[in-house]
């Protein structure tokens, strides 16, 4: 039994963040990182006998913590957020902390702004990074908040109070004022584009994969097919008599039928196939890893998932034509095997399955269920 999707009807896909994969990807990555960056600072300051009162208490606890966050992340991947939220304020409370240090015991000694102050604000871009708009910038918020609290605690609890330490705390809180400002803008911009990008690749109807995604999904396929010599299979399925739907119960229901035909589809597909409304009342599905057979399973197994109830108070049936690639193939000559077939499907009396293979022989009939449209 091939997985199938567990998806409610309605739910169809959603298109996230596209950068989302990349940030996953990223965090698995940069946690073990972070714990190595952690206990090199602490081993190289003990060498160099500069170890300071925040590194002493908090590099090793930092780097433990990012440990124990990978091991969590691979055995619970849907937490993703909790590690971000865990590992941001891990950071955060370093640099508080580092920033009351330098600012009442080391700023006084240098001309300028001390080095763990040049980190502070890398806080902010990971914040806006991993969390929804919203929520880095209350993050941040809080965060500049209690470091500006920190540092002016530090300072008045400094041995020695001057202009030149007044004037650092001030640019300082400026310029980390100005970095905040800047990534909101470039959060707000990136929700925009995340939304240009859902409406660029997602069907307003049916919410599935349009046409224009499915068309990049497909010339990806075939590059993977053309490289490795992998089979995959596209079906053509086609809701029957969907123009009788509308002109006899109007087209509100002929859109509820199409998204819940949408949601009955995408429920009988596997994980790693990709469902499109191609046009109208037209879905394509790409079914990569799938030889004519396996597909031909996958066809009979979508027009049962549509004809065995109802939709909207409707009876509605599908007509499915099947094809494989083969060596050599276009996606417009693979397309256009698939389009015959489920045209002969329709001109055998609709609700069935044909294979190209059959283009030239005997058609596979329905099963006794007739066309109750």
């Amino acid at each position: 039994m091939l997985p199938r999707r567990n998806l409610d009807p309605y739910a169809t896909i959603e298109v996230a963040d596209p950068l989302e994969g990349l940030r996953i990807r990223l965090t698995i990555w940069l946690l073990p990182l972070g714990a190595v960056a952690a206990l090199a600072a602490w081993g190289l300051s003990v060498l160099a006998g500069k170890l300071s009162l925040p590194d002493q208490l908090l590099l090793l606890p930092m780097a433990l913590g990012f440990l124990l966050l990978e091991v969590y992340l691979w055995r619970n991947p849907h937490g993703i957020r909790l590690v971000w939220q865990v590992a941001l304020g891990m950071i955060a409370v370093y640099q508080i902390f580092s920033l009351y240090y330098e600012a009442a015991y080391k700023l006084h000694q240098r001309d300028g702004i001390t080095p763990a102050a040049l980190w502070f604000p890398m806080v902010y871009l990971m914040a806006f990074n991993l969390l929804s708009r919203k929520q880095a910038l209350r993050f941040s918020l809080t965060y500049l908040a209690l470091g500006l609290l920190a540092g002016v605690i530090g300072l008045v609890s400094s041995p020695s109070l001057n202009v030149s330490s007044a004037n650092t705390a001030l640019q300082f809180t400026l310029s980390n004022i100005a970095y905040l400002s800047l990534l909101y803008l470039f959060a707000y911009l990136r929700r925009h584009y995340a939304q240009m990008h859902q409406m660029a690749h997602t069907d307003a109807l049916t919410s599935l994969t349009n046409r224009r995604a499915m068309q990049i999904k497909l010339d990806n396929e075939l590059d993977r097919a053309r490289r490795y010599n992998r089979p995959f299979a596209v079906l053509l399925a086609d809701l029957d008599h969907f123009k009788r739907v509308n002109d006899t119960y109007g087209h509100s229901v002929g859109d509820q039928v199409l998204r819940e035909a949408s949601g009955r589809l995408l429920q009988h597909l596997r994980e790693s196939d990709s469902l499109a409304r191609w046009g109208g009342e037209e879905f394509l599905i790409l079914a990569p890893e799938t030889d004519l057979q396996q597909a031909h399973r996958l066809a009979q197994r979508l027009l049962e998932a549509i004809r065995e109830a109802p939709m909207s108070g409707v009876h509605v049936t599908l007509s499915l034509g099947v094809a494989c690639y083969r060596q050599g193939d276009t996606i417009a000559a693979l397309l256009s095997r698939a389009d015959e077939a489920m045209y002969r499907a329709k001109a055998a009396g609709r609700n069935r399955v044909v294979l190209e293979e059959q283009l030239e022989d005997v058609i596979i009939p329905a099963h006794t269920t007739p066309d109750t449209q």
